[in-house]
């Protein structure tokens, strides 16, 4: 996936300071809220409805405007939202991994409510059948 300009690619990343420490560990677990306007990221420690920024959001019972995610090596775990479809899923971390804050991720396998979107890997495709 080609790496972008902060500045090209329109989607705010906050909270990378938060969680840097931890990707130097073989195992981490951090959280994170994304939309098309950005995405905030969050030690597991803090409850995805507590973590907002201006525009993003999660709350309880899928509201919010946000989708809510684990973050482990390797792989970005989205849970259920019911504003946001596979497609918009995969499209939306397709450019978020564009972000040079990201880039500890790019390598990451996508999956939405347990089904896999994108496979991890170098090119990071769409998961078969997706």
């Amino acid at each position: 996936m080609p790496r972008l300009k902060e500045s090209e690619c329109l989607m705010n990343v906050d909270g990378f300071d938060t969680i840097a420490a931890l990707l130097e560990q073989d195992a981490y677990l951090s959280k994170m809220l994304a939309n098309e306007r950005g995405v905030v990221l969050f030690p597991h420690t803090i409850e995805h409805r507590d973590a907002k920024q201006s525009g993003i959001q999660d709350a309880d019972d899928s509201g919010g405007n946000a989708l809510a995610a684990m973050v482990k090596p390797g792989r970005i775990e989205f849970r259920f939202h019911y504003s946001f479809s596979d497609e918009r899923v995969r499209q939306l971390t397709k450019r978020m991994l564009t972000h040079p804050e990201m880039q500890f991720a790019a390598q990451a396998a996508v999956t939405y409510q347990a089904r896999a979107l994108i496979r991890g890997g170098r090119r990071n495709e769409p998961a078969r059948g997706s």
